[in-house]
């Protein structure tokens, strides 16, 4: 006989599997003929009308009813109705049924803003409010947020499911919703006093590296049960990537990695790496207080919280940079040019800056050959004077997605039903737009592959090129030791397009990986935790360029006074002070591009397909289209 139950209250007992059990349970299935019903208000009407629910070990089940009361029928509105039920082994399933009731009225109905349906509580993270971000509003835009009414119980020390229904009224007409909120127990120690070692693999430079080692000597400081190793880095980060492939194939990888976002899509299809949602919000190891995550710059966030539908963590932002405008101040300030703001400042300055270039290559070639005349030297001063270009662009695959992005193009896309990557650029008018205005200016803007280097800063120092976009973590690499002043700026962009300002989002995060002990976890997190500290992400943006990444640290005492009041004699430390200030300023534009298997692919293939525009036969389409079938092929 089947029991039928009609309760606001969610299911609070969780049944546990027989000890006698013999064969693995399965899950009960609910059936509902009809989810979608209407009904006239007063009429009659039965939830469970059309429902089944079946279960391969169980005759005798019950459905819970939450969404609807006796006498919902009587109040127009829409209900969101939930059916559940649980078998005698603690499996459940639900069912919805939205639910319209209709009526003779002028009155509109209100609207529930900021419903989350599925949600997820672990177990020891604080406090949960179900009406954490929902606002309520009547057609006419009247915020009723205060009249919204809550039912439905549910326990956040005992694992399980819970359903909770959120109504709102207004002048007798309703609007409701549901959330299904699962509770699951985070696994993460109440205590850590085992001894662990834990290991962080990089792409780092020494010197970098030998920061991280301090900061790694100062956390075994505080925490003298733990050793962390960094050993010395890759050298890059795409090999570094190949060795945690292999590292995961082989079931022996570290604690902690460095990685772009494309990386931890690689490392997540391969099951290998931890969700860091238990640990960002426990009560007693979470970010909270002097750590609270709302600290974290946003856009940094967004960019950890991409992998999935749901926005789970499964990185944390480490060495951040953005792309900044680099210039020779010297020039600019002899020429009497202002900072340009946009593409179509530098086009017309760019005369100019050829005019001036060509005199420095012409004096350097005539200071080199003392005695001879310029008319004997003509052919190497014209020669040099070939290889001036008034701008450049550090990366290719930068360029070609930023100029996309600000002529309002598209690059890539993730579908979140199947997490795959879709590639977008070859078919749209506004990329090949974008492109058009690269290749028709070419002769102002070029790439570093124009020089044959791999970064446009070398021909920045010898005088080349006057206007460099590279890193700002990179931006000493722009500063020559003598000879001219740097100036640093934001990047610009398409005069025709205010709107569409856009500056990429650089530089890489670190993930916990799902290996060892729950104790070398906890501890593996308490050192990311201590990585992006105030303190540590301050220091860390001081001494390398790289962007703090938390608000705190901007605002600081210590990180102001660096940047307010740059050295007038160490010349790199002004320059990644400016840097860091340019960056600031253009933190409003800042984007990043989704992370999928294969987007790194795609980023090297749009990089070459402008190499091929800007430096090659400029068959645009025929670059568009080989981009995007080269990129396919790593899909």
């Amino acid at each position: 006989m089947k029991k039928i139950v009609f309760s606001i209250l969610a299911i609070l007992g969780v049944l546990t599997l027989s000890a006698c059990a013999t064969k693995r349970n399965q899950a009960p299935v609910i059936t509902v003929t009809n989810p979608n019903q209407v009904i006239q208000q007063g009429d009659a009407f039965d939830p469970l009308a059309g429902v089944t629910a079946t279960d391969e070990e169980d005759d005798d089940l019950t459905i819970v009813v939450t969404g609807y009361e006796d006498g919902d029928n009587d109040i127009i509105g829409t209900y969101v109705i939930t059916l559940t039920v649980e078998d005698s082994g603690g499996l459940t399933a639900s069912a919805t049924i939205n639910l319209a009731v209709q009526g003779d009225t002028t009155v509109e109905p209100p609207v529930l803003y900021g419903v989350v349906a599925e949600q997820l509580y672990y177990i020891g993270s604080g406090s949960y409010d179900p009406l954490a971000g929902v606002t309520a509003q009547t057609a006419e835009g009247t915020d009723i947020t205060a009249d919204i009414v809550v039912t439905g119980a549910y326990l956040l020390d005992a694992a399980g499911t819970y359903t909770i229904n959120i109504r709102i009224t207004y002048e007798g007409v309703r609007a409701s919703a549901s959330i299904r909120l699962t509770v699951v127990d985070s696994g993460i120690p109440t205590t850590f006093d085992q001894t662990v070692e834990i290991e962080l693999w990089h792409a780092m430079g020494e010197d970098k590296a030998n920061l991280i080692r301090g900061y790694a000597a100062d956390f075994m400081a505080m925490y003298p049960n733990v050793t962390v190793t960094i050993p010395e880095g890759t050298g890059n980060y795409d090999t570094l990537k190949s060795n945690m492939i292999n590292a995961i194939t082989a079931g022996d990888y570290p604690n902690l990695v460095q990685g772009y976002p494309d990386h931890v899509a690689e490392y997540l299809n391969g099951d290998a790496v931890l969700n860091l949602n238990p640990y960002i919000y426990s009560e007693s190891w979470g970010l909270n207080g002097d750590d609270a995550l709302d600290d974290i710059i946003a856009s940094y966030l967004e960019e950890n919280t991409q992998y999935d539908a749901n926005g789970t963590y499964y990185s944390l932002p480490f060495n951040k940079s953005t792309e900044v405008m680099i210039y020779n101040k010297t020039v600019f300030d002899e020429l009497g040019l202002t900072v340009p703001e946009t593409w179509q400042d530098i086009i017309a300055m760019a005369p100019q800056l050829e005019t001036k270039g060509q005199e420095i290559a012409r004096q350097k070639i005539l200071d080199a050959n003392p005695g001879q005349t310029a008319a004997e030297l003509a052919t190497e001063i014209a020669a040099a004077q070939a290889l001036i270009v008034p701008a450049a662009y550090d990366s290719t695959g930068n360029a070609f997605i930023t100029f996309a992005r600000q002529f309002g193009g598209e690059y890539t896309s993730l579908n979140f039903s199947t997490f795959e990557g879709e590639f977008l650029w070859h078919e749209n008018a506004n990329t090949f737009a974008a492109m058009t205005f690269l290749k028709n200016n070419k002769t102002v803007f070029t790439l570093p592959e124009f020089w044959d280097q791999d970064y446009a800063s070398t021909p920045f120092v010898n005088q080349q090129t006057f206007i460099t976009i590279g890193s700002s973590a990179g931006v000493t690499y722009n500063v020559p030791s003598s000879g001219f002043e740097v100036g640093v700026a934001p990047v610009p962009y398409n005069s025709l397009k205010p709107e569409e300002k856009a500056v990429i989002q650089q530089g890489t995060n670190v993930s916990l990986m799902d290996t060892g002990t729950d104790q070398e976890k906890l501890a593996s997190w308490l050192f990311l935790k201590y990585l992006i500290s105030k303190e540590v992400t301050t220091d860390w943006a001081i001494e390398t360029g790289y962007l703090p990444v938390r608000t705190s640290a901007y605002q600081s005492t210590e990180y102001q006074a660096f940047l307010n009041n740059p050295s007038t004699t160490d010349t790199k430390a002004a320059a990644i002070a400016n840097a860091a200030n340019a960056a600031y300023q253009q933190s409003g534009y800042m984007f990043f591009d989704p992370a999928f298997i294969g987007s790194s692919r795609a980023r090297t293939q749009v990089g070459s397909a402008l190499e091929r525009i800007m430096l090659g036969d400029g068959n645009i389409q025929q670059a568009l289209d080989e981009a995007y079938n080269e990129a396919k092929k790593g899909a």
